[in-house]
C-alpha cells in the first residue's frame, strides 16, 4: 500500500485559501508496525489529510545505559521508579518530532500516534482550530491537546461547532494527538532533556507550571484500544505494569505530591487570567 506523504507544496495548498499558514502532520509509527500504520493511514486518507510517517524511536531491547539523555537518579527522585526503556523511546519519538519540525519553515505541527481513532469532526474542528491559532497571534501558547480524556481547571477561549478551544491550565496527560507552535517546540527541545519522566507526564507538569497549554473539547482523537508497540505489551509478557516499572515505596506519595503541585499551579494561572 502507498501512503500519503506531505510535501511543502501540499502543506501550503492545504490552508492557503484561509490563512496562508503552513502546517505539517507527523504520524508516529514504529518500523514493522504495518497494521497500525494501515489503520491510521486509512483514516487520514479518507479525509484527504496530508501527513508524513515519522519513524518512532525503538527503545525496546536496549539497556538504560544506552540512553545518554536519560537520568535514572532524577527519574527515581521525581517518580519513585525508573523509566522503562520503551518509555524513553516514546519520549524520544516526540522529542525528535519537535526537532524535525523546527528544521522546516512550517508554522505549526500536528503530531498523531498510530493507535489513534479520529472522530468524524476531526477535520472541520482542527481546520478551524488551526485557523484561529494562526489569526490570533497574541494567544501565548506552546501545545494543544486534541485527545484530552478530561477537562479540568480550564478557561474557554472560543467555540467551533459544539467544540471548545480552551486554556488547559491543568494540562491533560494523554498524548495521542497534539498541535505544536514553533515557540512551544523550541522550548521543548531546549528544556526537554535530561529525560526523567514519561513524555505525557512531562507535558502535564511543564505546561501546568507555565500555563501555556491549550485543549480541544470534546476530544477529536481517542485511543484505538491497542497495546502500544513502542511501550511494549503487558499481556504478551504476562507481567503487570506495576511489576515492570519497579516502583519503590515512595511512588504513590510522589505521584500525589506532583499532581497537587501541578493543580496548584493551574489554579494560580486560572485565577490570574480571570
Amino acid at each position: 500500500m502507498i501512503y500519503s506523504v506531505t510535501t511543502n507544496k501540499r502543506i501550503q495548498t492545504l490552508y492557503q485559501k484561509k490563512t496562508c499558514m503552513k502546517v505539517l502532520t507527523y504520524l508516529i509509527n514504529l518500523d514493522g508496525s504495518d497494521a497500525r500504520l494501515e489503520r491510521s493511514a486509512k483514516q487520514l486518507d479518507a479525509i484527504d489529510w496530508p501527513y508524513e510517517r515519522f519513524s518512532a524511536y525503538d527503545g525496546r531491547g536496549k539497556s538504560l545505559s544506552d540512553f545518554e539523555d536519560y537520568d535514572d537518579a532524577l527519574a527515581r527522585e521525581n517518580l519513585g521508579r525508573g523509566l522503562l526503556n520503551s518509555e524513553i523511546g516514546c519520549y524520544l519519538s516526540h522529542y525528535q518530532c519537535a526537532e524535525k519540525f523546527l528544521e522546516t519553515d512550517a508554522d505549526m505541527l500536528v503530531v498523531l500516534e498510530d493507535d489513534m481513532k479520529m472522530a468524524d469532526s476531526f477535520k472541520p474542528i482542527i481546520d478551524q482550530t488551526l485557523a484561529y491559532l494562526d489569526t490570533n497571534p497574541d494567544l501565548d501558547w506552546y501545545l494543544v491537546n486534541i485527545a484530552a480524556k478530561k477537562k479540568k481547571l480550564a478557561k474557554d477561549i472560543t467555540e467551533f461547532d459544539e467544540h471548545t478551544l480552551w486554556h488547559a491550565y491543568y494540562f491533560p496527560i494523554r498524548g495521542l494527538g497534539l498541535i505544536w507552535s514553533r515557540k512551544g517546540a523550541e522550548e521543548f527541545v531546549k528544556h526537554g532533556k535530561p529525560i526523567s519522566m514519561p513524555v505525557d507526564i512531562f507535558f502535564q507538569r511543564w505546561l501546568s507550571q507555565n500555563g501555556k497549554g491549550l485543549g480541544v473539547w470534546p476530544a477529536v482523537i481517542s485511543p484505538m484500544g491497542l497495546d502500544s508497540d513502542i511501550l511494549g505489551t503487558q499481556a504478551s509478557q504476562k507481567i503487570s505494569r506495576k511489576e515492570k516499572e519497579g516502583r519503590d515505596g515512595s511512588y504513590n506519595i510522589k505521584k500525589h505530591k506532583r499532581m497537587l503541585q501541578d493543580k496548584a499551579a493551574a489554579i494560580k494561572h486560572l485565577y490570574l487570567n480571570k
